[in-house]
């Protein structure tokens, strides 16, 4: 009987009977790693029943470094479920190396990538480089194309290991070593195979066995020759590795994929009105090939303006993805899916839940949404970041003062298809309390300090705080309603948002809010609707109800909407009567610093009232003075910024030469070293310009509007006072 046949027939699982082998031997676990030529971590994982379907080729190693005989190889095969002892013979044929294949469709739009990739092979210190990159982004194709550049300037063999199915880090080392058609499968046998053929090995799909980084990492050290080019959905986190990330198609690129991949599928040519929707189609894929292949095979069916009619109501395309791709990238919601099943419980539970957001969003959100869960609050930032690093959460293209992020719109609407309806309400409950929240303090920076940043805020989370607004109105809490109203009405006018915040006065009704939430409202509409005999009656009334609840603030701020709609209506003394009721209330009644609006605004009031005048100097006298007002507040709040949206409404309004003194007046209270408000003030004399006729000044302002630095105070002085002078003979004042 052989020395473990005994062992064997009472053996419970192969973990225990390679233990008992190996011990009847007096061999350790590295001696027979080391005979086998298989990693120590592979020996160890076995015989701790971490991995219970060793593959065959680990088997047969193992067998031989044992020097089993017959009776011990079928023993060992049998704790495996395997009849037989075939699979411990040594392969009859030679084994052949696997190349790299050429893309399967033409590459658009990456060249620069490829160009990046083969720069990065041949010049990074640690021979590692990887491409990362949400699924769908094309980086397997990339991959392909830039190792077919480098193997045409570079002697040395180029292999190609497909890790999709492999699902244990301690068997990458052997796929990679299969794709070599090498037989060994340890980091030694493995350089050995390599020396000397300056080896490029390509490695596809590396997402779920990232923890196998440290044998490539040691491979590389062994094989001074070879470079590795991965693609994962994330990194490796070696320190040793160049990461390069892959991001979706531009606009340009992306059109010209979809019309390709139109054709491929035999759609007869696009004509001029579907180049519209094919816009739209790949607005809606974010740029990422495999959405935009994918809606390219429905569109060819369909059309492309059909297909964008009915997108929204789609969960599933009408037509089935390329079958020549693998099953996760046959649809986009398998795509997601592949890179969900990688992530922690947290991530996972948090990411459906950020797809209730619409646009980008700030941290201080997502803090919100995992507030009200603690369990969620302690994991958020890790989970946040985790999504980042698998490319479900990317970095939004923005240069203003807070960090936002958004989701890639195909993963967006995958994820909200699996959100509970629970959880649903936790995302628009949280967001609304977080709106709150934010709309308190950007009253106080706004309105209290001037501070434009605060209405930069307000210009990003628009659609977020219009979630939160929804929800409110939606469950009934009409005055909370009523209050984040009012607190975003004002940067919501400064930013050119007007139609949207009246949109937002239209879900409430009077008849639903208290006297102070009934205020709130009617001033909020005036500052929304400045249609003259409406406003004029919205505003009294306003005033009228704030002073009975004893609101100075509300009072003050009514009179001042009052007073300018008198202006619109010719009454020149009762426009200076509201103001002055403003004036009073002002000073009886308010803290001037914690209302820095309002302090300005009675100054722009006056100015606006000797503009209609035809007092030209009077108005630009007023309105240094409100400058000046602020500056002696210590606030940042932008009178330049209000002028320019003042001459918009007097464009609106007909008074194209009041517009034209508003802006020359705006660009010189503008500072001098902010040019913000300058190039907003361009960009309303662009517009005045076309009003004008003159095309060939509204070119140069809009040139003006996206540039910077912005030409100098002499250049912009002479033309605002062209663009005054031109307004004054169109109007007839010349």
């Amino acid at each position: 009987m052989s020395d473990s046949a005994g062992l064997a027939r009472k053996t419970i699982s192969f973990a225990a009977l390679l233990r008992d082998l190996r011990e009847a031997r007096s061999l350790t676990q590295q001696e027979l790693a080391a005979a086998a030529r298989v990693s120590l971590a592979a020996v160890s994982a076995l015989e701790r029943g971490r991995r219970t379907q060793p593959q065959p080729h680990t088997v047969r190693a193992l067998a031989a470094a044992l020097q089993l005989r017959d009776a011990d190889r079928m023993a060992l095969l049998s704790t495996l479920g395997r009849a037989g002892d075939a699979e411990l013979e040594m392969p009859s044929r030679t084994l052949t190396p696997r190349t790299p294949s050429p893309p399967g469709v033409e590459v658009v739009g990456r060249d620069d990538d490829v160009a990046e990739i083969v720069a990065a092979l041949g010049t990074t210190p640690g021979r590692l480089v990887t491409l990362t990159g949400p699924g769908g982004v094309g980086k397997t194709t990339i991959a392909l194309t830039a190792a077919a550049v480098v193997a045409a300037e570079r002697p040395g063999a180029v292999y190609f290991a497909d890790l999709t199915d492999v699902t244990d880090p301690d068997d990458v080392l052997a796929a990679v070593a299969h794709a070599a058609a090498c037989a060994a499968d340890t980091v030694t046998g493995l350089a050995e195979h390599l020396a000397g053929t300056s080896a490029l090995l390509v490695l596809d799909n590396l997402e779920r066995v990232t923890a196998c980084g440290p044998h490539l990492a040691e491979l590389l050290t062994a094989s001074p020759d070879t470079v590795i080019l991965a693609t994962s959905r994330v990194p490796l986190r070696l320190r040793r590795e160049r990461e390069v990330r892959i991001a979706p198609l531009g606009a340009s690129a992306a059109e010209q994929l979809f019309g390709e991949r139109l054709v491929a599928a035999g759609a007869p040519p696009m004509g001029r009105a579907d180049d519209s929707a094919v816009a739209q189609l790949c607005r809606r894929a974010d740029g990422l090939p495999l959405a935009i292949e994918l809606l390219a095979a429905a569109a060819a069916r369909l059309g492309p303006r059909a297909l964008l009619a009915r997108i929204d109501a789609l969960t599933v395309l009408p037509v089935a993805g390329p079958q020549d791709l693998p099953a996760r990238q046959r649809t986009m919601a398998a795509t997601v899916e592949w890179s969900c099943q990688m992530l922690g419980p947290a991530a996972r539970h948090l990411l459906p839940r950020l797809s209730m957001l619409p646009g980008s969003f700030s941290l201080d959100t997502v803090d919100a949404i995992a507030a009200a869960d603690a369990a969620d609050a302690a994991d958020a930032v890790g989970a946040f970041a985790e999504l980042i690093e698998h490319s479900l959460v990317v970095r939004a293209d923005d240069t203003g003062p807070v960090t936002r992020y958004r989701m890639l719109e195909p993963v967006r609407r995958h994820a909200v298809e699996t959100l509970e309806p629970a959880d649903r309400e936790h995302v628009r409950r949280s967001v609304a309390q977080w709106a709150l929240r934010a709309g308190r303090a950007h009253v106080v920076a706004i309105r209290g300090r001037g501070d434009m940043t605060a209405v930069e805020r307000v210009e990003t989370d628009r659609h977020v705080l219009r979630l939160g607004f929804d929800h409110l109105v939606d469950t009934g809490r009409h005055d909370a309603a009523a209050e984040l109203l009012w607190s975003l009405w004002l940067p919501l006018w400064m930013t050119g948002h007007t139609h949207e915040a009246l949109a937002w006065t239209n879900r409430l009704h009077e008849d639903d809010l208290s006297e102070q939430g009934r205020a709130r409202w009617l001033v909020a509409r005036a500052g929304s609707n400045r249609v003259a005999a409406d406003l004029f009656t919205t505003a009294e009334r306003a005033m009228r109800l704030a002073e009975r609840i004893d609101d100075a603030s509300l009072a003050a701020e009514a009179a001042i909407f009052a007073s300018a709609a008198a202006l619109r209506l010719g009454d020149f003394d009762g426009s200076r009567a509201l103001l002055a009721r403003a004036e009073v209330l002002l000073n009886k009644h308010l803290d001037v610093e914690r209302d820095v609006w309002a302090a300005v605004h009675v100054p722009i009031g006056y100015g606006d009232g000797a503009l209609l005048r035809g007092d030209r100097a009077a108005a630009a006298r007023y309105w240094r003075a409100a400058a000046d007002t602020a500056r002696k507040l210590g606030s940042e709040f932008s009178v330049p910024a209000v002028l320019a949206e003042c001459a918009q409404a007097a464009r609106s309004e007909g008074r194209l030469d009041d517009a034209a003194v508003m802006l020359a007046v705006a660009a010189k209270l503008s500072p001098q070293q902010d040019e913000r408000p300058r190039t907003h003030v361009a960009g309303v004399a662009a517009a005045l310009a076309a009003d004008l006729g003159d095309v060939a000044s509204a070119r140069w302002w809009e040139e003006v509007a996206g540039s910077e630095p912005v030409p100098d105070s002499d250049q912009l002085g002479e033309r605002f006072r062209e663009l005054v002078r031109r307004a004054d003979t169109v109007s007839g004042r010349d």
